[in-house]
């Protein structure tokens, strides 16, 4: 039977594309740790908060500026103990146009914190909300809690393409907090002489708390972002976050109850150096 030139014409062309899909390798994605490694990081958070209260509204930009080394202490059955050394922290905040002074910057130098990490990027202490800040070195700020800068990964191996969630609920005794993160490999691409995987995600949050106390809050966000993840030595090269983040607190005062509506804007960029 003769094929005829036009369904040949066809096959010719789709023959590349068919060939190009099956060479595409799935991989399973995970962290590698190894007793004594060491990596330096830049981390960069800038936000403006917008505050409303009595029918005055106030703007209050920030940035933070940090050098960190991340130390692998001790790996035990996949599990990494690692230690988190702040090199430099700069802060700066205004208040109503003016710049507010600042030490807790100079007194974070030199401080440590310690975090252990699973290999699909679970981060199992400090738990919750804790664990947040300690990865960012971020203080207490209540708008830096949301960013988990580890994506975690799932069980089963990936391949450009693919798509996988991650639901997580942050029990604390005043304050829930439900994220959703919906995680896609975009592409492969070299970065920082690494090769990477691309991970794009999108993030929205809830928050609701204080119901025995009273003083009750109420909070949402969402955003998106994009990790770059070195999969031949299960390393995190960067990652940048984008969040926009809404609260209000009920709070009682003299002159009676006041809704205090608050929004931030963040982005928090992290880079291997």
């Amino acid at each position: 039977m003769m094929i005829k030139p036009r369904v040949l014409g066809t096959i010719i062309v789709l023959l590349p594309i068919v060939w190009s899909g099956c060479g595409e390798r799935s991989m399973k994605l995970k962290l590698q740790f190894n007793e004594g490694d060491e990596y330096k990081y830049q981390l960069t958070q800038d936000s403006k908060t917008t505050t409303e209260f009595m029918g005055k509204k106030m703007e209050m930009p920030s940035s933070t500026n940090i050098t960190l080394t991340q130390k692998v202490e001790k790996v035990d059955q996949g599990i990494g103990e690692i230690t988190i050394t702040y090199d430099s922290f700069e802060m700066e905040m205004t208040v109503g146009g003016k710049q507010i002074p600042s030490n807790m910057g100079k007194s974070m130098v030199g401080k440590t914190e310690k975090m252990k990490l699973s290999e699909n990027g679970q981060i199992l202490e400090p738990q919750g909300i804790k664990s947040m800040v300690a990865l960012q070195g971020l203080g207490s700020d209540v708008n830096s809690m949301f960013f988990s800068l580890y994506p975690q990964f799932p069980e089963r191996a990936l391949k450009v393409g693919d798509t996988w969630t991650q639901k997580q609920e942050v029990p604390q005794s005043q304050m829930g907090l439900l994220i959703e993160t919906l995680y896609t490999l975009t592409r492969k691409e070299e970065r920082n002489g690494h090769k990477c995987v691309v991970i794009d995600y999108t993030v929205s949050m809830t928050m609701e708390g204080g119901e025995e106390q009273k003083m009750k809050i109420e909070g949402s966000g969402e955003g998106k972002g994009t990790t770059y993840f070195a999969y031949e030595k299960g390393l995190l090269v960067g990652s940048d976050v984008e969040m926009n983040l809404k609260m209000a607190i009920d709070a009682p005062l003299p002159i009676g109850d006041q809704k205090i509506p608050t929004s931030t804007h963040q982005t928090i960029k992290l880079s291997l150096i």
